[in-house]
């Protein structure tokens, strides 16, 4: 990267690491997200200082309790942390005895009835990890609450529901059948924030017992952190089985950085105004697809905001190349990531999509012109 590049960053630079513009989203392999100058502040205002960190987490657990309104919250280092620290509190409760000797499980359940609608396979081993079995049910395309009901037995510890790849209204029936069962629900809504309600509601609303949320995605906190919300025994439980306790998830240390950074982006997500906010993301989208009045042979088309299932409240702007166009989608997606500033955009063989959530301010503006540069080539 040059020094005329707006997003030149000298650290990465030393490094010989590239930067670019992010116009695919949150995406874990990619950074996640960038965090508001408020969150890096609080992180460092932490940094310098030594403070006990169970009370830390303790605190902090209840002021993200109060902010959004469920019994109790933990956090943890990142999503999938927390669904295995989920599920490791389905398989021992507070009993110290019983967190000790995990992933040994002894006689009690220690089944996890898990949909195959989610392909991210680390989250299964997590549960397999912590000591629990998995009941596969459904298929790669679709799970149905009888599949779960079926599924159903004594050894049941507990049922896990992927929001985002699974509507809510099912998760509203699924939990209706595990809890006549006397079995909690754990929820896997890493990505699914916005909206907020997301954050307020499926515990205290739709009634799941342990909603698990990426801190670096959404809420744009600390990359390595993670949110567990719930019912208040089941957190005690995660926390517990995590650091600074001993216990399966001590390797899942969050420090203190990350603890306060997290508690101020969720402070900042619940302060910040949704609909200015997905306003701003629907402009930016519009921003680039202008571009398609100006070109012939490219058309747009948009998602609109609360339509997608990853990121649910982000809109998405989908330029569509003709066939017999001048360019194709691939190899305008290749010139915006080779060219600089790099941006990173998601593209098939027709078309090319743009992602505002992860996009900086006057990005959108960058890319439009980059656009105009490559096709008018």
């Amino acid at each position: 990267m040059n020094s005329s590049n707006p997003i030149a960053n000298p650290i990465y630079e030393r490094l010989g690491v590239p930067t670019f513009i992010n116009a695919r989203g949150t995406i874990t392999t990619l950074g996640g997200s960038v965090m508001p100058a408020e969150v890096v502040e609080a992180m460092a205002a932490a940094s310098r200082s030594f403070v006990p960190l169970g009370e830390l987490h303790d605190k902090v657990g209840a002021r993200i309790a109060e902010l959004t309104g469920t019994p109790a919250a933990f956090v943890c280092a990142g999503a999938a942390s927390g669904m295995l620290l989920s599920g490791a509190a389905c398989l021992t409760g507070t009993d110290s005895d019983a967190i000790a000797a995990l992933p040994d499980t002894g006689g009690r359940p220690n089944q996890f009835i898990i949909s195959l609608v989610d392909g991210h396979y680390y989250v299964h081993q997590g549960f397999r990890l912590c000591g629990g079995e998995l009941i596969k049910v459904g298929s790669k395309q679709a799970v149905t609450t009888d599949d779960y009901r079926k599924a159903l037995n004594k050894k049941t510890a507990a049922i896990v529901f992927f929001l985002g790849s699974q509507p809510v209204e099912q998760l509203a029936e699924v939990v209706a059948v595990a809890h006549a069962a006397g079995v909690p629900v754990i929820v896997d809504a890493a990505a699914q924030l916005p909206p907020k309600s997301n954050l307020t509601d499926l515990v205290t609303v739709v009634g799941a017992d342990l909603v698990v949320f990426s801190g670096g995605k959404g809420l744009f906190g600390p990359q390595s952190s993670g949110l567990i919300l719930g019912r208040k025994d089941l957190v005690q439980a995660a926390a517990q089985n995590s650091n600074p306790h001993s216990g399966v998830g001590r390797a899942h240390k969050v420090g203190k950085e990350e603890i306060v950074g997290l508690l101020r982006a969720v402070e900042l997500f619940m302060e910040a105004d949704e609909a200015a906010t997905v306003a701003e993301w629907d402009r930016r989208c519009r921003v680039v697809g202008a571009i398609a009045d100006e070109v012939e042979g490219v058309s747009a088309d948009y998602t609109a905001a609360y339509e997608n299932r990853f990121p649910p409240a982000s809109p998405l702007v989908h330029l569509h190349f003709a066939e017999g166009a001048r360019h194709n989608a691939r190899d305008v997606a290749r010139a915006l990531e080779q060219g600089s500033p790099a941006i990173m955009a998601s593209a098939s063989e027709s078309s090319l999509t743009v992602g505002p959530q992860t996009l900086q301010d006057g990005e959108a503006e960058i890319i439009a012109g980059r656009l105009r540069a490559i096709l008018s080539a």
